[in-house]
């Protein structure tokens, strides 16, 4: 009885520094790499993230912008990073799911490759023309865009991104010929737009509103399966004759493969309460978006549906990274 009793013992004491280190995470400042420039949505996001996560690990989250190919050399970098909890990756379509199936060597798989850690919100986009377009419909820009193939050019933030995929999977459904136009972010891009250079695009809710709501921009439909609650009087692309049109915006975190599940627990767990917040609510309300609150499990099984999703539009329309 004593020789068991100083063997639990003995055993208790060697698991008691692994305990200990576990449970002393973190302890220094934590990296979130967003692989935007600063001052995009996806840069808005993750500055958003990372302040409730430094709130409720005790240590600072800090943003670490590294843009570039879509989305996909920053994600490299955080993927290959070691697996200690002290490198997290901001996840968003571009780059986990379309953005790797796009480029030719983006170096890591966005789903296989990581552990999913949380969603935190999601964003629909409009489609939108110049007020120069005389098309105030989906169906009268259809009949354009046929009319006058090649012709029209729709904007994007970059290649890979959901409102390039949105463009593609318009032309796929609507049997139209439009030329892609990418752009190093959507500053750029809007720029154009206003300007009247590029003729139309699907662009993320919050960027885009102002300029619908000015009547600088003319909305023509919403891409999410319902109507927003933020401009209700637009139809969505399925009412307006594009049936089987449904992408939005999402924004989640994930981990290096290897990652304790301990420390994607507890990420996870702040997130989530993060999430529920008032104040968070608002906050998100106040720039378009609506807040998404899922576990890892739940996650991991969002990601490889929507990258599914995003590899037959690609496949189908033959898009590529230009």
């Amino acid at each position: 009885m004593l020789r068991r009793s100083l063997a639990s013992l003995a055993l208790g004491l060697l698991a008691a520094p692994a305990v200990m280190a576990q449970e002393a995470w973190p302890r220094r400042p934590v990296r979130l790499v967003v692989a935007f420039p600063p001052g995009g949505l996806s840069d808005v996001m993750g500055r958003m993230v990372a302040t409730k996560l430094s709130e409720g690990l005790g240590q600072p989250v800090v943003v670490d912008n590294r843009a570039g190919a879509g989305g996909t050399l920053g994600t490299q970098a955080a993927v290959r990073a070691a697996p200690d909890g002290y490198t997290l990756a901001f996840a968003a379509p571009s780059t986990h799911v379309s953005g790797p199936l796009l480029f030719p060597s983006p170096g890591y798989d966005g789903v296989s490759d990581v552990m999913p850690v949380g969603a935190f919100a999601t964003i629909g986009s409009i489609l939108v023309v110049h007020p120069s377009v005389p098309a105030r419909s989906v169906a009268e820009l259809t009949a354009l865009a046929k009319a006058e193939p090649g012709k029209i050019n729709f904007a994007s933030a970059g290649s890979g991104g959901s409102v390039h995929l949105a463009g593609e999977l318009y032309k796929m459904l609507a049997q139209v010929d439009i030329t892609h136009v990418p752009y190093r972010g959507g500053a750029p891009m809007l720029t154009d737009m206003l300007a009247g250079r590029v003729q139309m695009a699907f662009d993320n809710l919050p960027q885009i509103l102002p300029h619908v709501r000015s009547g600088a921009m003319r909305g023509l439909a919403v891409t999410s399966k319902e109507r927003s609650r933020f401009i209700p009087e637009l139809p969505t692309m399925i009412e307006a004759g594009v049936p089987g049109f449904d992408i939005t915006s999402w924004f989640g975190v994930t981990a290096p493969m290897g990652t304790p599940p301990e420390i994607v627990a507890r990420v996870n767990a702040v997130m989530r309460a993060a999430v529920s917040e008032a104040a968070v609510q608002e906050q998100l309300t106040g720039i378009g978006a609506e807040s998404l609150s899922m576990t890892p499990e739940e996650f991991g099984a969002f990601m490889r549906a929507e990258r599914a999703r995003y590899a037959e539009i690609i496949r189908i329309s033959g898009a590529r990274a230009d």
